[in-house]
């Protein structure tokens, strides 16, 4: 069996990919973090922004313009939200494909791990059987008495 795994480059390959993937991840969920606080933030805002209570008709208009203005950003927050969520999905989508390809391959190289191992726990055992096989056969001319051909006086045919 060849001791070298073929794919290795391909394993290596495949672990570049799962771990750009991460990192396009990460840039996503960092961008939609980024996004709804940026939407929170403008909510805060808003909620926050009043007329004055006694105030001329020229500060009522521009609190009120402010108020339409902050509406129309938070509508435009809440659009770039739902972009960078899309965006996100699309990375947990590719990162999980990135993860199930590098475990394909890992499961082929733990496979020809397993298989290398037991070639050689094999050809180790061949050798012990090999070895005990030629410590127990007697040599050419020996008829197999430690004793130097004495036994007891009962002769062998």
């Amino acid at each position: 069996m060849n001791r070298r795994f073929r794919l290795g480059a391909l394993e290596r390959l495949r672990s570049g990919r799962l771990a750009d993937a991460a990192r396009a991840l990460g840039a996503a969920r960092r961008e939609v973090a980024a996004a709804l606080a940026h939407r929170e933030d403008l909510r805060r805002t808003l909620r926050t922004t009043d007329a004055p209570a006694r105030s001329a008709p020229f500060e009522m208009e521009s609190a009120v313009a402010r108020r339409a203005r902050l509406r129309e950003e938070m509508g435009r927050a809440g659009e770039r939200v739902g972009v960078a969520q899309g965006r996100e999905l699309a990375a947990i989508a590719a990162w999980n494909s990135a993860r199930a390809d590098l475990r394909a391959v890992e499961a082929l190289h733990e496979r020809h791990r397993l298989a290398v191992a037991d070639t050689d726990a094999r050809a180790e055992q061949k050798e012990l059987d090999d070895l005990a096989a030629t410590a127990r056969r007697p040599h050419a001319g020996d008829d197999g008495d430690d004793d130097g051909g004495s036994d007891g006086g009962e002769a062998r045919p």
